[in-house]
């Protein structure tokens, strides 16, 4: 068959379909990522920072990230760990409020609802979701506070935020 041909033919249709989204950009699969992280990695009802939330779900993507977390918070001496900020998670966590899942503190910290805790139990009882971080959380627990946090955050301000004047 010539291209003439084939361009012509009307029983083949050529449609743009959508692009696969990967597991961890999925709306569903950051809702629950971050309610479990909150009940596992954030001392349950004190809450959450946003920025810990960041951090924790960013080292959710790979063993050498989480990795690099948790030596970070079971050690003094240390090499932080990168932070990585991603939209998918502000994206979540506004689903999350909108769906009653969790809410924000007067403090600025993101905590379970009754609804939050009955999806984290839920996830807890599935033996075959989760399972990569369910075995990361546990390794984190609550060695992470917000200490540690704030003492990650402001390295990562001095090194890489700050407008540091340079000359030409």
């Amino acid at each position: 068959m010539d291209r003439k041909s084939l361009t012509e033919n009307r029983d083949i249709v050529f449609d743009a379909k959508p692009d696969a989204v990967p597991y961890n950009y999925r709306i569903s699969y950051k809702v629950a990522q971050i309610c479990f992280i909150l009940a596992k990695a954030c001392r349950g009802k004190a809450g959450c920072l946003p920025v810990k939330l960041h951090i924790i779900s960013f080292a959710l993507c790979s063993k050498d990230a989480m990795g690099k977390l948790i030596n970070y918070a079971q050690s003094d001496f240390f090499v932080p760990p990168i932070i990585r900020f991603d939209p998918a998670v502000n994206r979540a966590v506004t689903f999350a409020i909108a769906d009653n899942l969790i809410f924000q503190g007067q403090n600025g910290k993101y905590i379970l609802t009754d609804k939050g805790w009955n999806l984290v139990s839920e996830i807890e009882k599935d033996e075959s979701i989760f399972i990569a971080e369910k075995s990361a959380l546990s390794l984190l627990s609550k060695k992470l506070t917000d200490i540690k946090i704030k003492q990650l955050s402001d390295i990562w301000r001095n090194t890489y935020a700050e407008n540091k004047s340079t000359s030409y």
